[in-house]
Protein backbone atom coordinates (compact mmCIF):
# COMPACT_ATOMS: atom_id res chain seq x y z
CA UNK A 1 0.00 0.00 0.00
CA UNK A 2 3.14 2.18 -0.36
CA UNK A 3 3.38 4.28 -3.01
CA UNK A 4 5.57 3.97 -5.96
CA UNK A 5 7.24 7.22 -6.64
CA UNK A 6 9.30 10.26 -4.10
CA UNK A 7 8.75 13.68 -4.58
CA UNK A 8 10.84 16.48 -3.64
CA UNK A 9 9.71 19.95 -4.32
CA UNK A 10 11.30 23.22 -3.51
CA UNK A 11 10.73 26.85 -5.07
CA UNK A 12 12.39 30.42 -5.16
CA UNK A 13 11.81 33.99 -6.22
CA UNK A 14 14.62 35.48 -8.78
CA UNK A 15 14.66 39.00 -9.54
CA UNK A 16 14.87 37.86 -13.05
CA UNK A 17 12.41 37.88 -15.68
CA UNK A 18 10.81 34.43 -16.98
CA UNK A 19 11.67 34.67 -20.14
CA UNK A 20 15.74 35.15 -19.53
CA UNK A 21 15.59 32.45 -16.70
CA UNK A 22 13.97 29.83 -19.71
CA UNK A 23 16.22 30.51 -21.90
CA UNK A 24 19.15 29.49 -18.97
CA UNK A 25 17.29 26.73 -18.05
CA UNK A 26 16.10 25.14 -21.39
CA UNK A 27 19.39 24.10 -22.18
CA UNK A 28 21.35 20.90 -20.56
CA UNK A 29 24.74 22.48 -21.02
CA UNK A 30 24.04 25.52 -18.31
CA UNK A 31 22.12 22.36 -15.89
CA UNK A 32 25.91 21.55 -15.04
CA UNK A 33 26.40 25.51 -13.90
CA UNK A 34 23.79 25.15 -10.96
CA UNK A 35 23.50 21.59 -10.39
CA UNK A 36 24.91 20.39 -6.87
CA UNK A 37 26.21 17.39 -8.19
CA UNK A 38 27.98 18.82 -11.25
CA UNK A 39 29.46 21.19 -8.67
CA UNK A 40 30.51 18.49 -6.51
CA UNK A 41 31.86 15.88 -8.69
CA UNK A 42 34.69 17.57 -10.56
CA UNK A 43 35.46 13.90 -12.80
CA UNK A 44 32.40 13.94 -14.01
CA UNK A 45 32.03 13.97 -17.93
CA UNK A 46 29.33 14.93 -20.13
CA UNK A 47 27.73 14.51 -23.77
CA UNK A 48 25.11 16.20 -25.83
CA UNK A 49 22.94 14.58 -28.70
CA UNK A 50 20.29 16.01 -30.43
CA UNK A 51 19.66 20.23 -30.36
CA UNK A 52 20.25 20.96 -27.08
CA UNK A 53 16.92 23.28 -25.83
CA UNK A 54 14.55 21.10 -28.19
CA UNK A 55 12.63 18.35 -26.78
CA UNK A 56 14.49 15.03 -27.59
CA UNK A 57 17.64 16.39 -26.24
CA UNK A 58 19.55 15.00 -23.85
CA UNK A 59 22.73 15.06 -21.70
CA UNK A 60 24.46 11.85 -20.62
CA UNK A 61 27.33 11.84 -17.36
CA UNK A 62 29.70 9.56 -16.10
CA UNK A 63 31.45 10.51 -12.85
CA UNK A 64 31.93 9.43 -8.99
CA UNK A 65 29.81 6.59 -8.17
CA UNK A 66 29.40 8.32 -4.03
CA UNK A 67 28.37 11.64 -5.72
CA UNK A 68 27.11 11.38 -9.61
CA UNK A 69 26.95 8.11 -10.91
CA UNK A 70 26.23 7.42 -14.56
CA UNK A 71 23.04 8.10 -16.56
CA UNK A 72 20.96 10.53 -18.77
CA UNK A 73 18.88 13.16 -18.56
CA UNK A 74 16.44 13.69 -22.00
CA UNK A 75 14.18 17.13 -22.28
CA UNK A 76 10.17 15.74 -22.82
CA UNK A 77 8.21 19.10 -22.75
CA UNK A 78 8.92 22.61 -23.20
CA UNK A 79 6.11 25.22 -22.76
CA UNK A 80 7.70 28.71 -23.76
CA UNK A 81 8.79 30.79 -20.52
CA UNK A 82 6.47 28.29 -18.43
CA UNK A 83 7.96 24.87 -17.98
CA UNK A 84 11.01 22.53 -18.42
CA UNK A 85 10.20 18.91 -17.54
CA UNK A 86 13.18 16.18 -17.98
CA UNK A 87 13.08 12.43 -18.05
CA UNK A 88 16.07 10.97 -16.66
CA UNK A 89 17.64 8.07 -16.25
CA UNK A 90 20.09 6.57 -13.59
CA UNK A 91 22.09 3.51 -14.47
CA UNK A 92 24.76 3.65 -12.01
CA UNK A 93 25.74 3.02 -8.88
CA UNK A 94 21.86 2.25 -9.20
CA UNK A 95 19.45 1.45 -11.69
CA UNK A 96 16.25 4.20 -12.08
CA UNK A 97 13.88 7.34 -13.34
CA UNK A 98 12.47 10.15 -12.50
CA UNK A 99 11.12 13.17 -13.99
CA UNK A 100 12.23 16.45 -13.27
CA UNK A 101 10.18 19.87 -13.60
CA UNK A 102 10.96 23.53 -13.10
CA UNK A 103 8.12 25.49 -13.51
CA UNK A 104 8.04 29.38 -14.10
CA UNK A 105 5.62 31.90 -12.41
CA UNK A 106 6.60 35.25 -13.13
CA UNK A 107 5.18 37.25 -10.53
CA UNK A 108 6.11 40.95 -11.29
CA UNK A 109 7.38 42.74 -14.03
CA UNK A 110 11.77 41.28 -13.03
CA UNK A 111 10.40 38.46 -10.58
CA UNK A 112 9.65 34.80 -11.21
CA UNK A 113 8.96 32.14 -8.87
CA UNK A 114 10.55 29.37 -10.06
CA UNK A 115 9.08 25.84 -8.41
CA UNK A 116 11.61 22.42 -9.44
CA UNK A 117 9.86 19.24 -8.85
CA UNK A 118 12.05 15.90 -9.08
CA UNK A 119 9.77 13.07 -8.83
CA UNK A 120 11.73 9.22 -8.20
CA UNK A 121 9.80 6.38 -9.18
CA UNK A 122 9.94 3.42 -6.69
CA UNK A 123 8.21 0.58 -8.20
CA UNK A 124 6.89 -2.82 -6.23
CA UNK A 125 8.52 -4.41 -4.70
CA UNK A 126 11.35 -1.86 -3.85
CA UNK A 127 8.65 0.74 -2.67
CA UNK A 128 8.65 -1.12 0.64
CA UNK A 129 12.02 1.26 0.90
CA UNK A 130 9.62 4.47 1.28
CA UNK A 131 9.03 3.39 4.76
CA UNK A 132 12.32 4.07 5.61
CA UNK A 133 14.02 6.51 3.15
CA UNK A 134 12.83 9.99 2.64
CA UNK A 135 14.09 11.34 -1.02
CA UNK A 136 13.21 14.76 0.47
CA UNK A 137 14.67 14.70 4.18
CA UNK A 138 18.16 13.04 1.99
CA UNK A 139 18.37 15.22 -1.17
CA UNK A 140 16.04 18.59 -0.43
CA UNK A 141 18.98 20.50 0.40
CA UNK A 142 20.78 19.74 -2.79
CA UNK A 143 17.31 21.43 -4.73
CA UNK A 144 17.44 24.24 -2.21
CA UNK A 145 21.03 24.59 -3.01
CA UNK A 146 20.88 23.86 -6.72
CA UNK A 147 17.99 26.52 -7.01
CA UNK A 148 20.02 29.32 -4.85
CA UNK A 149 22.68 28.97 -7.71
CA UNK A 150 20.48 29.65 -10.33
CA UNK A 151 19.25 32.80 -8.40
CA UNK A 152 22.84 33.75 -7.69
CA UNK A 153 23.54 33.30 -11.30
CA UNK A 154 20.52 34.96 -13.32
CA UNK A 155 20.42 38.08 -10.44
CA UNK A 156 24.14 38.50 -10.86
CA UNK A 157 23.72 38.23 -14.93
CA UNK A 158 20.59 40.58 -14.97
CA UNK A 159 22.30 43.47 -12.82
CA UNK A 160 25.62 43.02 -15.38
CA UNK A 161 23.15 43.65 -18.32
CA UNK A 162 21.26 46.05 -16.99
CA UNK A 163 24.28 48.13 -15.40
CA UNK A 164 25.29 51.51 -17.21
CA UNK A 165 28.80 51.38 -19.05
CA UNK A 166 31.29 53.07 -16.66
CA UNK A 167 32.75 55.85 -18.82
CA UNK A 168 36.43 57.86 -18.36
Amino acid sequence: MQPTSQKVEREIVINTPASVIYDQIIKLEHFHQFSVWSQQDSSAVYSFTGVDGTVGATTSWKGSPEISGEGKIEIIALEPNRKVKHELHFTKPRKGNAESTFTLNQTEKSATTVKWVFELATPRPWNIFNLFYSLDEKMGDDFETGLLSLKTLMELSNTLQTEPAVSN
